[in-house]
């Protein structure tokens, strides 16, 4: 009883503080002093009863009476931000698992694009990246919508540089904020090293000459010239030269490719362009001084129906061929440049050997070819960095199975003509005046196709691939109404086919043997088969009973007139690999019009110092080459005898940095 009593007297008397409190707010500050001065002292022993007798009743009245408006606003304030925390916690877990739903939806599309257009090149920006950037657009938006104030100098600080150096080159980006334009930039660097060696005495001596010096060894009057090298029958100097036993050399070309998708229409397309180097000797073209020249440059798009290029460009000929030098180390093989090292320009310097395994066109725009060999090393025809102009179709693989075809209207007419002086006696005065020939086939209307055809025997580890390639073509003739040549050489028709296989067996996961072989048919591609002159504004055959031009007509017609055979070669190759090494041995051999015969024998090793994961690759090698040759048409030497076919061997080694 007494303690209940005593809890209610304390609940009055808290009650009646608080209310005389509020009243005494009106009064003056010191009577206000006072009374809770008294008000302290009357409570005092009340508080001391509370505090023993019911601390949570206690508790309850304190917050009741000495609530503090503050504080109050603060637990507020408080309470509001842990509640708007917890909505944006909220919203942004929702956010989350709906880009996690989409990603997952965007996944699956990818797999069943990626699925259709297996035949699309690597490297694309995958439907992940394309969903994100799409739900960072959308905040981007929203954010836009919020922001009414744009700072314009924080936008310009924040542009890239449209100028980017990617090994060492500078490339201008003109395509910033384009998130799917991908730059490749690469190349392959050759730095290499030789030695050769050949017969002793005056044999060897005869071929290893400097340029224009062959004739010293050769007895050959103006008609037998003239007989000998139709075409070129002003000297018969050679055009190489292959006076150093030793020597080094470096060669290179780059690679600059630009691509972009379009995911909607699932299309890739861009362009690439080739280089051929030196890169630059200083700076300025101005001065003289010109950077590297371009070896090829197309445009192409490529869908889950094909891919189409145009530009100058090699054809499904090139592109699709095989044979032996593709299982072949580096310079491991007759594809290659070997040929320069050693004299291989015959007794009349007229190049009667066909020295690489490639169908005409490909031969031609290598340089490799007798007229392209010529027009190159004697006029400074560009050559090399002037292919056609091709428009090329390639088909997706089905099933192993893919074919390309390509045409070709024609070729830079300028790689086929020659000026020459000639003065004319006019009496009192002696004119010089300049006349242009048309000395090349200059083919037109080129059609290239190939076929190709893979398959896997996965019980076996063996694979297996086989391929066909043929070019067609047109010579161009002289025109009826305009008369530019002075003298036009007329050339059969473009005609040729290559047929090779190859065969992978996987030992095991370090050891692996290679095998290919091949032959083409090139009927009589690149040979001539008349000669006309201007006569008046009449093209005119010369005849062999012309006094001034019958022997070179006689001499055509004994090197590439009816009784010629048709030019054809083949190869054969085996490779073996163990880790990191690779070893192959190829022969090549090849026949052209009379008789002309090649045969070179290749044995090659090379170790690949790069990761198995590297894309770009790093191989020292080395290629020990063995020739021989047999010639039909040759001149006689200074005592009258046949000049003996040249022969030898050829060791080449260096390293080759592929990125």
């Amino acid at each position: 009883m007494k303690k209940s009593m005593y809890t209610r007297t304390a609940l009055v008397s808290l009650l009646t503080l608080c209310s005389f409190s509020s009243f005494a707010a009106d009064f003056p500050d010191e009577s206000m002093k006072e009374i809770k001065k008294q008000e302290s002292t009357k409570t005092s022993g009340k508080v001391e009863v509370m505090k023993t007798s019911n601390k949570k009743l206690k508790e309850k009245m304190d917050r009741i009476c000495n609530a503090d408006p503050r504080k109050k606003a603060e637990e507020l304030k408080k309470k509001e931000e842990l509640r708007l925390a917890a909505e944006q916690k909220k919203k942004e877990e929702i956010r989350l698992a709906n880009e996690k739903k989409a990603k997952l939806i965007e996944d699956s599309k990818a797999k069943a694009l990626n699925a259709k257009n297996s035949n699309i090149e690597k490297g694309k920006v995958s439907k992940t990246k394309r969903s994100k950037t799409k739900n960072a657009k959308v905040e981007a938006k929203d954010v836009k919508k919020d922001i009414k104030v744009v700072n314009k100098n924080t936008e310009e600080k924040g542009k890239a540089s449209p100028v980017v150096s990617v090994g060492g080159v500078d490339i201008i980006d003109t395509n910033q904020g384009q998130s799917n334009l991908r730059i490749t930039f690469g190349g392959v660097v050759d730095a290499q090293g030789y030695g050769k060696a050949g017969p002793s005495g005056a044999d060897y001596k005869r071929y290893n000459v400097m340029p224009n010096r062959s004739t010293e060894y050769y007895n050959a009057t103006s008609d037998i010239t003239r007989g000998a090298n139709p075409i070129f029958y002003k000297g018969i100097g050679n055009i190489g030269d292959y006076s150093n036993d030793m020597g080094m050399i470096a060669d290179a070309i780059l690679h600059l490719r630009a691509e972009n998708k379009n995911e909607d229409l699932g299309l890739l397309y861009g362009a690439d362009v080739q280089f051929h180097v030196p890169v630059t000797e200083g700076k300025g073209a101005s001065q003289g001084v010109y950077a590297a020249k371009g070896r090829s440059a197309h445009v192409f798009v490529n869908s889950k129906y094909g891919d189409v290029k145009l530009g100058y460009q090699f054809g499904p000929e090139a592109l699709m061929r095989l044979d032996a030098t593709r299982i072949a180390t580096v310079d491991g093989a007759a594809d290659s440049d070997w040929f320069r090292k050693v004299n291989l320009e015959g007794s009349a310097a007229s190049f009667p050997f066909y020295v690489t395994p490639r169908l005409y066109t490909e031969s031609f725009s290598s340089e490799s070819e007798k007229f392209s060999f010529r027009m190159a090393g004697k006029y400074n025809k560009g050559v090399m960095t002037t292919l056609p102009f091709r428009v090329a179709y390639y088909s997706p693989n089905y099933m192993g199975a893919r074919f390309g075809i390509s045409y070709s209207p024609r070729y830079d007419s300028g790689l086929f003509t020659v000026k020459e002086t000639v003065s004319e006696d006019k009496g009192d005065k002696i004119e010089h005046k300049e006349t242009i020939k048309h000395v090349g086939p200059d083919y037109e209307h080129i059609v290239s196709a190939g076929a190709s055809y893979e398959y896997d025997f996965d019980k076996h580890n063996i694979k297996v691939k086989t391929s066909a390639v043929g070019e067609y073509g047109f010579p161009k003739q002289p025109s009826k109404d305009k008369h530019l040549y002075k003298e036009f050489v007329e050339y059969n028709d473009l005609m040729g086919v290559n047929f090779g296989v190859s065969a992978d067996y996987k030992i095991n996961e370090d050891q692996g043997v290679k095998f290919a072989a091949s032959f083409a048919y090139l009927g009589k591609s690149g040979q001539p088969k008349g000669i006309k002159k201007l006569i008046g504004n009449t093209y005119t055959e010369i005849d062999s009973k012309d006094a001034t031009d019958g022997k070179r007509v006689e001499g055509l017609k004994a090197q590439f007139g009816k009784d010629s055979i048709d030019t054809m070669y083949w190869t054969v190759g085996a490779g073996y690999q163990h880790e990191n090494i690779y070893t192959s041995l190829t022969y090549f051999g090849s026949r052209m019009n009379d008789k002309d015969m090649l045969h070179d024998g290749a044995l090659g090793v090379q170790y690949d110092l790069s990761p198995a994961c590297s894309k770009s690759k790093f191989v020292p090698y080395a290629a020990l080459h063995y020739f021989m040759t047999n010639e039909t048409g040759k001149l006689k030497d200074e005592s009258d005898a046949d000049v003996p076919s040249n022969q030898g061997i050829l060791l080449l080694t260096g390293v080759k940095f592929s990125f």
